[in-house]
């Protein structure tokens, strides 16, 4: 009869055993593929910037926009290749690809992480802050950017603005005609970040 007891005994306790196994093993799958859903990408967002000058102002604008945004490490990163950036008159465009020293950096890039929480329970739109460096034409600055999040059927629609002073990156400002461009341009991107 002890006998018959400890062998039950054993039995169950090798069925808890692999039932804790098997369930530790279905709960790192599950948290590792939430994880995974917590990174969104594009491939196909659009940064635009506007220039002024005294009696005029010019747009460039790219559909080139890449990057990703890691919801679960924070990290934030996106690329522009620079020769992708027009405003609908080639001769200014080579002028500025000169500008923004294309041939030694061809790539507009922001790294950095978000400051802010994003909340994935919210069904609205949240205001998010990101930090980190930008680097325009060979030069990085620091900057903190509002990023508006929102989510959409098909992943998070994303809209940023934010201005800087070329000057601020070694840049000429340049002229038309003697008039010269501000220093200060603004800086627009829309993108819908899909789920990686």
């Amino acid at each position: 009869m002890n006998k018959f007891i400890t062998v039950e005994s054993d039995r169950d306790l090798c069925l808890s055993r692999n039932l804790i196994v098997l369930l530790s093993t279905l709960l790192l799958i599950l948290s590792s593929n939430a994880s995974s859903a917590q990174v969104y990408t594009t491939k196909e967002g659009i940064a635009n910037f506007k220039a002024k000058m005294s009696f005029n102002s010019y747009t460039g604008e790219s559909d080139r926009l890449n990057g990703t945004i890691n919801f679960v490490t924070g990290e934030v990163a996106f690329r522009l290749p620079v020769k992708s950036i027009k405003t609908g008159k080639d001769k200014r465009d080579e002028h500025m690809y000169e500008l923004l020293k294309l041939q030694k950096y061809p790539d507009v890039v922001f790294e950095g992480k978000l400051i802010d929480d994003f909340d994935f329970d919210k069904k609205a739109k949240q205001t998010v802050k990101v930090k980190g460096d930008f680097t325009l034409a060979g030069s990085t600055r620091q900057i903190t950017v509002p990023l508006d999040l929102n989510p959409v059927s098909k992943g998070i629609q994303l809209n940023a603005t934010w201005s800087l002073l070329i000057t601020d990156y070694g840049l000429e400002r340049p002229s038309l005609a003697f008039i010269k461009v501000n220093d200060k341009h603004d800086l627009s991107v829309v993108a819908v970040l899909k789920e990686k």
